[in-house]
């Protein structure tokens, strides 16, 4: 089974490959194209799609699992949103923007009891999330991009220090896939999950960047697929 950590459900979609309008569907076709079976969904919130946009596209596709994405500067309204998504909607998981605000603590709270997993974007940024690992040792924790570029260091160093802490390849895959392995060499296997960012990256191009890295059955397995049906309890 091959598994995405990380995609989203635009409005637009990307207008290279099939323009006006996007949805489920749509995603669907792109995911079918690499044989990804279970996909991880956000909604891109930059063009109207929300929460509810996501929920609407998800009925009928069980394959399509919903993941939070809430403003914290919304304060409580959005811990009560994220709360609502899993517990009525059956939202797997949570994508945090790590911006200061008190509600960022609270949302980790609200994910350590709902038990689950949190997404955040990465860049300098991963000592922050380090250091929020450690406050939520309970909270896995997938680090979008794996620090791409310029940070990957940073972000390798952050996995090593914390074990909720994990790796997603989401765009690295497709565009630097040795940048994956090098993952594996350091980290362990264990602790990378395949993201392709689609519909703006193509999960195609991230699925083979990864079969051609000679990782082995067992660690590709693992990278594609077994580390998130263990992370998310499939």
């Amino acid at each position: 089974m091959i598994c995405d950590c990380e995609a989203y459900m635009p409005l637009t979609g990307n207008p290279y490959l099939y323009g006006k309008p996007f949805g489920g569907a749509e995603l669907l076709k792109m995911m079918d194209e690499g044989g990804v079976d279970v996909i991880l969904t956000m909604a891109s919130g930059y063009d109207g799609s929300d929460n509810q946009t996501l929920q609407r596209e998800m009925e009928g596709r069980p394959r399509i699992i919903g993941c939070c994405y809430v403003d914290p500067h919304r304060g409580r309204e959005a811990v009560e949103e994220f709360r609502r998504t899993v517990t009525a909607w059956g939202f797997r998981g949570l994508k945090l923007s790590l911006v200061p605000s008190e509600t960022v603590e609270d949302l980790m709270r609200a994910a350590a009891d709902l038990e689950t997993p949190v997404t955040i974007h990465t860049n300098g940024n991963c000592p922050q999330i380090a250091d929020l690992a450690g406050r939520f040792p309970e909270v896995p924790i997938i680090m979008e991009h794996m620090g791409y570029r310029h940070h990957a260091d940073l972000a390798i160093e952050a996995v090593r220090q914390r074990p909720n802490l994990y790796l997603g390849t989401t765009v690295v895959a497709a565009a630097e896939p040795l940048a994956v392995k090098r993952a594996v060499q350091a980290v362990g296997a264990e602790r990378v999950l395949f993201g392709s960012n689609a519909p703006w990256a193509i999960p195609t191009y991230g699925v083979e960047g990864i079969r051609r890295l000679g990782l082995g059955p067992e660690d590709e397995r693992l990278v594609l697929g077994e580390n998130f049906q263990r992370i998310y309890r499939l």
